[in-house]
């Protein structure tokens, strides 16, 4: 309990510490980059790599519903007989 305790407190320190110039930088870049191509340039990779991840989560999501369909399927394929 300490131990999360002082982790959460160093990190709101750590926060503290770091200024509003520090903290601005990250809008100034993005104003920068948003106009002309390199924004264009920007905009279509961090869209390449959401759609990256969408096809990495969605190849897992499909391998986690195959491997629990085939799991209650008898050996030969074939559903085991229902009623008994």
């Amino acid at each position: 309990m300490m131990r999360r305790l002082l982790a959460a407190f160093s990190t709101v320190a750590l926060g503290a510490l770091c200024g509003p110039e520090i903290l601005a930088q990250c809008a100034m870049c993005g104003a920068a980059a948003a106009s002309g191509k390199v924004g264009r340039g920007i905009a279509f990779s961090v869209f390449f790599l959401l759609g990256i991840l969408f096809l990495v989560v969605s190849w897992f999501v499909v391998l986690v519903y195959r491997a629990q369909r085939n799991a209650g399927q008898a050996p030969g394929g074939t559903p085991p007989p229902a009623g008994k």
